[in-house]
């Protein structure tokens, strides 16, 4: 397979030639624009984009780069790497190995950023937002500092572990209301889930493996729900996978409730009908569920019920997926190839400004991070029609796994140039 290597370098302006750039509206051929980066060089680029589409940099939502705990397998330098290559300016942060659960964590986090955020290749600061746990060690002994981390952190998550107890659900909520943040779930029946590894249905049932049925998912997101409503507490909904759940979310907001929700990019790209491989690079959590699952998260997007894509980003290491299916950690790399995988499907389906909604300005509202006019530049430009094959030199760090590798992507990144970083891809 073809490598593809990367170049990075430092350009003060960046003059793109016939360019269909987005105007807010829509996209609009122009034969040059000229875009102003943060970069200290004073140099200059020209770039003939051929028609290439120009979109506004994304912003991501489950983002995990491992490091301190497990910098065996990933760093932040490699996930600023993979967000550069993939276009994103922006990430909520949740490490499930690295809680932030007191303020010596949140400084900790805070401090690693000058030198793992801003000397990645061609460094540049990156806007990084960090969710907060709401108990110590993503537990259910303890409840973590909220109070003091509140001023820190753009809201209190759960690691993507399943939900507590009722009652420490409900004691946390209530400690954590006094804050005004918002709580971030994925929700997951612990006792109901088990140790299943994907969708319980007709193929986990031909294969023999053990499934996690949606009531899993349902029943989480209703204890969750009836809980935020009784104290009143903004919710949101991680990597929603089914289209019941997606009905306790809209019956909620016609009741006045503050709930938001995502849905994870490849929970969008597959069904389950992909376990007949038995190849673990699709054993990810939640599960991939079956292709009614899919079309109804669909539907959730072209209504409006769905208010943002999940990047889901979690680096595992070779050895840890090449054993049984069953044996395998869970988890998929996806911020270096989410656009290219997504956006025709997309943009065809609910059209373009929707689709930047989705993948850019929607996640940046959740983390209270929406990009101003007086910001440096930041785009990324897209060939919508140019098909290429996931190769590992895609990939950012010394891991590839991804359910894509291998694929074909029916579009491809050319560049992208974000505060005043010119990364060319292809």
């Amino acid at each position: 397979m073809k490598t593809r290597k990367p170049s990075y370098e430092h350009y003060a302006n960046v003059v793109l030639k016939n360019a269909k750039f987005w105007n807010g509206n829509s996209f609009e051929l122009r034969d040059e624009v000229r875009l102003t980066g943060s970069s200290s060089n004073s140099d200059s680029l020209e770039y003939d984009c051929n028609g290439a589409l120009v979109l506004p940099a994304l912003f991501a939502l489950g983002v995990d780069f491992m490091e301190p705990l497990r910098d065996d397998v990933y760093t932040y330098v490699d996930g600023v790497d993979a967000m550069r290559r993939g276009g994103f300016y922006g990430a909520i942060y949740e490490s499930a190995a690295n809680p932030i659960d007191d303020v010596d964590k949140l400084t900790a986090a805070d401090n690693r950023r000058p030198c793992d955020f801003n000397e990645g290749p061609g460094g540049t600061a990156y806007d990084i937002r960090f969710l907060g746990a709401y108990s110590k060690g993503f537990g259910t002994d303890s409840l973590a500092e909220m109070m003091e981390l509140a001023s820190g952190v753009v809201g209190f998550g759960d690691g993507n572990a399943a939900i507590p107890h009722s009652r420490f659900l409900r004691l946390a909520m209530e400690y954590g209301k006094m804050t005004g943040k918002r709580f971030f779930f994925q929700p997951m029946d612990r006792t109901l889930r088990h140790s299943g590894c994907v969708h319980e249905g007709a193929y986990s049932d031909m294969l023999g493996m053990k499934g996690i049925p949606r009531i899993a998912e349902t029943i989480a997101a209703y204890t969750v729900l009836e809980t935020a409503r009784f104290l009143q507490v903004p919710v949101h909904f991680k990597q929603v996978t089914c289209g019941e759940t997606l009905d306790l979310i809209r019956n909620a907001r016609k009741q006045g409730m503050d709930v938001t929700c995502d849905v994870g990019l490849y929970h969008l790209l597959l069904d389950d009908s992909c376990l007949e491989t038995l190849d673990s690079s699709y054993h990810i959590m939640p599960p991939i569920r079956s292709a009614g699952d899919r079309e109804a998260l669909w539907k959730g997007i072209e209504d409006g019920i769905v208010n943002a894509i999940s990047m889901n980003h979690t680096p595992v290491l070779r050895q840890d997926k090449v054993v049984n299916f069953e044996d395998s950690v869970p988890g998929a790399l996806s911020l270096e190839i989410a656009l290219p995988a997504i956006w025709k499907k997309l943009s065809e389906r609910v059209g373009d400004a929707r689709a930047i909604e989705l993948l850019s300005t929607a996640p940046a509202r959740l983390a209270n991070a929406v990009r101003g006019e007086n910001h440096a530049a930041a785009v990324v430009v897209l060939a919508a029609d140019k098909p290429h094959v996931v190769v590992e030199s895609d990939f950012a760090g010394h891991v590839c796994n991804s359910p894509l590798f291998g694929k074909e992507l029916p579009s491809s990144i050319l560049a992208t140039y974000i505060n005043g970083v010119w990364t060319k891809l292809n």
